[in-house]
């Protein structure tokens, strides 16, 4: 069994002090590390899905990387729309290799998976962007790997949730992953951020997750951002060559604070 965190949304800023939506997002980032170093230390990946600061500044990237440091041989990311490729790029050198603003993707093979990070990152806009070339490269990279079941890791879900602010800051191109989802029984599982909320939808073949924000909780209620008191979270996924199991975590001795 291999046993994979996601974390996504954690929105750092370059003061330790400073508050987002109310919420020190740093302080309620390290509780979450916290409790992963005293859990999760040997897992065999984490996985970050985007919005690794809401700054967007090397020196928030150089905090997350030192943080993170305890999983740096087995971490994986992909960037949100609050990231700036080349900055994380540049700063998390020793995991991401290309150039500059190249796509940040990744790919690994645990217990019989073919584990991709997708880059939905579309430059100045909040929605996501999802081409047809990159499935179809995905698509050839799970066929060479002859895993027999593949996860998908991304930003922004490919499906609508039936929440109206959602669903306008959603993932254009998505049915190009959704025709993936329909077409290939061995795409299981979908794991992306960006909703800063738990949700389980159902693709095709697939299952379709998002898991809740280090920082910050959404609600998906009404038609205008909502922001909710909440306990920050992390995704526990157990991959077996029979299939998956995962269930989201939160730090529950805290209370997210609301403006």
């Amino acid at each position: 069994m291999a046993r994979i965190i996601q974390i996504t949304d954690l929105h750092v800023l370059e003061d330790p002090q400073a508050l987002l939506k109310g919420v020190n997002v740093r302080w309620f980032l390290e509780r979450v590390v916290d409790q992963l170093l005293a859990q999760e230390s040997d897992c065999d990946a984490l996985v970050i899905t985007g919005d690794h600061t809401h700054d967007e500044l090397e020196s928030s990237y150089s905090y997350l990387r030192d943080l993170f440091a305890p999983w740096n041989d087995r971490l994986y990311q992909v960037p949100g729309n609050h990231d700036e490729r080349r900055i994380l790029r540049s700063v998390f050198a020793s995991r991401i290799s290309g150039r500059d603003d190249d796509l940040v993707q990744f790919a690994f093979e645990q217990s019989g998976w073919f584990c991709l990070g997708l880059d939905t990152h579309d430059s100045g806009n909040v929605s996501g962007l999802l081409t047809q070339g990159q499935i179809a490269a995905a698509r050839q990279q799970a066929d060479a790997s002859g895993a027999e079941r593949v996860a998908v890791f991304c930003h922004h879900p490919p499906v609508q949730l039936e929440s109206e602010w959602m669903d306008a800051i959603g993932l254009h191109g998505a049915e190009h992953l959704r025709s993936w989802c329909e077409s290939d029984p061995r795409l299981q599982l979908v794991c992306c951020g960006h909703v800063h909320h738990e949700s389980q939808h159902t693709c095709g073949h697939a299952t379709v997750l998002t898991t809740p924000s280090t920082g910050v909780q959404f609600s998906p209620l009404g038609n205008v951002p909502n922001f909710v008191a909440g306990q920050p979270g992390y995704r526990v996924l157990e991959l077996t060559e029979q299939g998956c199991s995962t269930f989201v975590m939160r730090i529950n001795d805290v209370a997210t604070p609301v403006p």
